[in-house]
């Protein structure tokens, strides 16, 4: 449905994304996650040519539509819901069914604003608007950049919901950025991690699962972590992440008790010492705490 080869952008003064390669599949959720000015947003906005390349492909399969959520997006406040997706419509000459608008609708729990100005919606109701305008055409990709930040807990499990029903349903292929991993759990197919303008990882949403379970280094919470990591790699001859007050060491669980009485022995207060779980936030940060090393 969607192919992006090599895809470089930059500025007079600086390189903004390099060498990006992603394929979306008909009917995947791809989840696009990084943190703020990773480049999520300008990926999105390349695809849909608000951005200009510099270099590389961008190629959409033949007569498949492109549907988006920009967040800052505006609509005309004081036009109706029901003008604004007429206008929409007509804009990319489809035709509009009331029906399906008000059934679209009611997925969002809007459909008693058809008749309203959007200046009365609230700021996540004007969010939820803009996510189903696009559905309402039958888009066939669906590019949503960022779209649970003004949402509540409720209203980011609903829409996480019914994007599911959709792939599932309608086949629609969606391209989804978050800055967290908790937003696109349980709905995406495959994860795709940015940085800097780079994908480190591309990984399908099973794989990381499945490694949440790797029982094959320990945690172990301290007092002093900076002196506890460095008395651990002389020690045991082993690299020391640090997570906050935890460090994360490449050794099986049965070693838990050589570490604690290394630690007490160089007077370090151990508070806790387990194997890890890997979540999928804490692949994520040793994914981007791993490439920082050598930047």
């Amino acid at each position: 449905m969607l192919t992006i080869s090599n895809l470089l952008k930059a500025s007079p003064k600086k390189l903004l994304m390099t060498d990006v390669n992603l394929t979306l599949h008909e009917g995947e959720i791809l989840a696009l996650v990084g943190e703020h000015k990773s480049g999520k947003s300008l990926l999105t906005k390349l695809i849909l040519t608000i951005s200009h390349k510099t270099s590389g492909k961008i190629k959409v399969s033949t007569n498949q539509y492109i549907g988006a959520f920009v967040p800052n997006e505006k609509i005309m406040p004081n036009i109706t819901v029901k003008t604004a997706i007429k206008d929409y419509c007509q804009l990319r000459d489809y035709p509009y069914n009331g029906n399906n608008v008000k059934n679209i609708l009611a997925l969002f729990n809007l459909r008693k604003h058809l008749n309203h100005k959007i200046s009365q919606l609230t700021l996540t109701e004007c969010d939820l608007l803009k996510i189903a305008m696009p559905l309402i055409l039958r888009t066939d990709i669906l590019i949503l950049d960022s779209p649970f930040e003004n949402l509540s807990a409720k209203q980011t499990k609903d829409l996480r919901v019914l994007l599911k029903k959709i792939s599932n349903e309608l086949r629609t292929s969606i391209l989804i950025t978050a800055s967290k991993m908790a937003d696109i759990e349980e709905i995406c197919d495959t994860i795709a991690i940015i940085d800097d303008g780079m994908i480190i990882s591309i990984q399908s949403y099973n794989a990381m699962i499945a490694r949440e379970m790797d029982q094959s280094k320990l945690g172990v919470t301290v007092a002093e972590p900076n002196y506890a990591a460095k008395v651990i790699e002389e020690e045991f001859k082993v690299p020391a992440l640090l997570c906050g007050d935890q460090i994360i060491i490449n050794l099986k669980p049965e070693r838990v008790q050589d570490v604690v009485n290394v630690l007490i022995a160089a007077h370090i207060t151990v508070i806790s010492a387990q194997r890890v779980f890997r979540s999928l936030d804490y692949q994520y940060w040793e994914l981007i705490n791993n490439r920082k090393k050598y930047y």
